[in-house]
């Protein structure tokens, strides 16, 4: 039984693929995550990503068969991608040179996470979208 809003991939090589470059996206986030031009608040998404891997809950049960780790790497890319947005632009076009990565590439990515995940991570993205804008907001 797969869940509702969950499509299973039509070519497994999309996610092998999206494993494949996670190292890439590792560095850059490392990166990041070491230059004092991104700001420290920012850098607590990485510890949520963190806590949704090592704790025991999650969208799927990783016991289902692909989608139960598909989960896994459309939270890790969804974080990945919030904390890469949320980063000053020029930071983040800085480190992406350093690297060799194109920008559309990652972008590719993270809508093939979406269509794998369907409707369920673009809700989430949004909402997290709604509480960046209004922790801006906050702090303007």
């Amino acid at each position: 039984m797969v869940a509702k809003g969950l499509r299973p991939p039509k070519d497994v090589g999309d996610v092998v693929e999206l494993i494949r470059r996670l190292p890439t996206y590792i560095r850059l986030v490392w990166a990041l995550l070491r230059d004092s031009r991104v700001p420290a608040g920012q850098k607590l998404i990485l510890a949520g990503i963190v806590g949704y891997l090592i704790l025991p809950i999650d969208l799927i049960p990783d016991f289902v068969p692909i989608l139960g780790q598909l989960d896994d790497i459309a939270v890790v890319l969804l974080g990945l991608d919030l904390f890469i947005r949320s980063a000053p632009q020029d930071v983040v076009d800085d480190h992406l040179r350093r690297i060799a990565q194109d920008k559309d590439q990652f972008t590719a990515d993270i809508a093939t996470a979406e269509r794998l995940l369907g409707d369920r991570l673009g809700n989430v993205r949004g909402t997290l979208d709604r509480i960046l804008q209004r922790d801006r907001k906050g702090s303007a």
